[in-house]
């Protein structure tokens, strides 16, 4: 979230908005026009050049996504008939194909999003003959993401007092979460339970992580920006990575989240100390998915279903913390070791897939988007995808949508509660 949810570079969880127009072409449709592209995530302004020559209409497309920072979008396919107008702009790991009509000086369609040539979801865009893009809306984090500032982070009954277990967050490796950042709600929450939170700032070493109970680490990165093409190397040396498992065999606890692509390829080589395969795609089940969102990654598990198994950590310490439904949004799939425990499966019709011709989809059966495992004298949890534990909140327009943890229906809060008491050993 998943779910994303994202940026504007991978794919994103948008819900199908239609808009429709209808009047004749500009006289002159030459020219800069420019407005917006509404998703369920966020407003991103777009500027499409419209120009022709002996050999027919040529266009260009700058967006500019909430982080600020605008994109060139490549346009082939273009096509004009009368008021109709389509192309596709390509993006760096999809296709976004534009359909729609001229009507005096403003320009208005839908557009669709492609994966390795999957349909994955949809939205609108509306533009203006010589408009304006909307300006970057200040947010606390940049990205196209922002964490809810009205979340609810209270817990009636704590686990611990003030004085419970010392939790280390990862913020040292280009962290896209962190626990002022994006995942704030999910700190505040821990912190009202009792967890003591310290943000790491350092390289991993036997030192750093000395008087620590737990460690978290939230999609780490290569470099700093998702969309560069090194975020996908390693986030942590040889090193760091056999400290923290010498660390977890010792005693300590490890909640690793790592997302879709790029973070799986990022945190691989930490996840192989404990044995675990990540996919390093996108997962998608359009069987099991969330039909609200219309978002194939948007992945629903349920108690009923079997693929929420019985495990502590989905039965809580009693009937009130019980986790009947979850939904992740927009993650990878992982393979754990044979004594690991998979409590979060993927049914036999989920697909790991990758953008690009010579990438086709893979069955990802048998693999699983939350798995736990005892290490030695300490605990793992691994997750595949971090918009479960998150709290959201994006516009769309005038409203607004929440999803992670403050989304309604499901029991995604409590999913976080219980990962920290089975680490802290609380739950057996």
């Amino acid at each position: 979230m998943n779910h994303r949810l994202l940026h504007f570079i991978i794919p994103l969880i948008l819900l199908a908005i239609t808009q429709t127009a209808s009047a004749q072409m500009k006289s002159d449709p030459t020219g800069t026009w420019r407005g917006v592209m509404t998703t369920a995530v966020a407003t991103t302004g777009l500027e499409f050049t419209l120009s022709r020559d002996a050999a027919g209409w040529k266009a260009t497309i700058k967006a500019r996504p909430p982080s600020g920072q605008e994109i060139d979008l490549p346009v082939h396919d273009l096509q004009i008939t009368d008021a109709d107008i389509s192309f596709t702009a390509e993006r760096p790991r999809n296709l976004v194909k534009f359909a729609g009509k001229f009507a005096g000086d403003k320009l208005s369609g839908e557009v669709e999003i492609f994966e390795n040539g999957d349909k994955i979801t949809s939205g609108t865009f509306a533009l203006t003959f010589g408009g304006t893009m909307p300006p970057v809306a200040a947010a606390p984090q940049a990205g196209g993401q922002m964490a809810d500032p009205d979340f609810n982070a209270r817990v009636q009954q704590p686990a611990y007092n003030k004085r419970g277990p010392k939790v280390l967050f990862d913020e040292a490796h280009n962290n896209f979460h962190t626990a002022t950042g994006r995942y704030k709600p999910f700190a505040d929450l821990i912190t009202s339970d009792g967890y003591q939170i310290t943000s790491n700032k350092q390289v991993f070493s036997r030192e750093v992580l000395q008087g620590y109970r737990m460690l978290v680490i939230s999609n780490a990165l290569g470099v700093a920006q998702m969309n560069d093409p090194n975020a996908g190397n390693p986030a942590f040396t040889d090193a760091e990575s056999d400290t923290v498992r010498e660390w977890v065999r010792g005693g300590g606890s490890l909640l690793l989240i790592a997302d879709h692509a790029p973070m799986g390829a990022a945190n691989q080589v930490l996840a192989k100390r404990f044995d675990v395969d990540m996919s390093k795609r996108f997962t998608v089940d359009p069987e099991n998915s969330d039909k609200e969102s219309q978002n194939p990654s948007f992945i629903i598990y349920t108690r009923e279903s079997g693929r929420l198994v019985d495990h502590p950590i989905t039965r809580g310490r009693n009937a009130s913390e019980r986790v009947n439904k979850v939904i992740a949004f927009t993650g990878q799939s992982l393979k754990g070791p044979s004594a690991s425990i998979a409590f979060m499966k993927l049914a036999d019709t989920a697909m790991d897939a990758m953008p690009g011709q010579n990438n086709k989809p893979v069955s990802a059966a048998g693999r699983a988007q939350g798995i736990a495992m005892k290490f030695g004298k300490g605990r793992v949890i691994v997750l595949g995808e971090a918009g479960m534990l998150s709290a959201q909140v994006v516009s769309n327009g005038p409203q607004q949508m929440k999803f992670g943890m403050n989304r309604p229906g499901i029991d995604n809060r409590q999913l976080a509660l219980n990962i920290m008491h089975w680490l802290s050993g609380m739950l057996r």
